[in-house]
């Protein structure tokens, strides 16, 4: 009798602590806003350039000197983490960039690959695929707190300038990287939901 009643107690707790994959406690809370996580694909080998070169992971994370605030540059930068991936490049190919939005870019670099429409827009444009984290999410903070005065630097504004200043100063990792700004090579950008949104706001800026 002790030992169906402690199962039937262990039971109880496991159900208690039970989570849908995406984190919710039940399907009647509604998902968190935000473009999908696609998983990467176990593969067989690296990543490796149409010329044969092999190429970091897609899961390597960079940083870029992001102004904390566009309004008064003289208040420094901040480290602004950013995934890329060169695969299908060719020169006077597209450079193809993205944010996942509201959330922590981390898990977010099965963008990078052809399973999603900014790598297939890489593959068929001979393109190169950037995936940025949005500012005070996941690490990519201008402000160590999340005070008042430091969300006052969390404004549209201020996202669509983040990847203006990005496009237009950033050194990507890969041949001639620092040679890619927007008057030099084309750039697409691409997003879904928010992040969708953003890139609308950011085209008529």
């Amino acid at each position: 009798m002790l030992l169906s009643i402690t199962l039937y107690a262990l039971v109880l707790a496991k159900l208690a602590i039970a989570v849908l994959p995406d984190g919710r406690m039940h399907g009647n809370i509604m998902r968190p806003p935000g473009i999908p996580k696609v998983p990467l694909l176990k593969s067989s080998g690296p990543v490796v350039s149409r010329n044969g070169t092999v190429l970091p992971p897609y899961t390597t994370i960079y940083e870029f000197d992001q102004l904390i605030d566009h309004n008064n540059p003289s208040l420094g930068t901040f480290k602004q983490r950013f995934w890329h991936t060169y695969e299908f490049y060719e020169p006077g190919g597209p450079i193809v960039l993205l944010t996942p939005g509201e959330a922590n870019a981390d898990g977010y670099s099965g963008y990078l690959t052809n399973r999603t429409i900014s790598g297939q827009i890489a593959q068929e444009q001979n393109g190169s695929v950037v995936l940025i984290e949005h500012r005070f999410y996941g690490l990519s903070n201008p402000r160590p707190n999340l005070s008042v005065d430091s969300l006052k630097l969390h404004t549209l504004q201020q996202a669509i300038d983040d990847l203006v200043y990005f496009a237009e100063n950033v050194n990507l990792p890969m041949p001639d990287g620092d040679k890619l700004a927007p008057d030099r090579a084309p750039w697409i950008l691409v997003g879904g939901s928010y992040s969708g949104a953003l890139t609308s706001w950011t085209m008529v800026k």
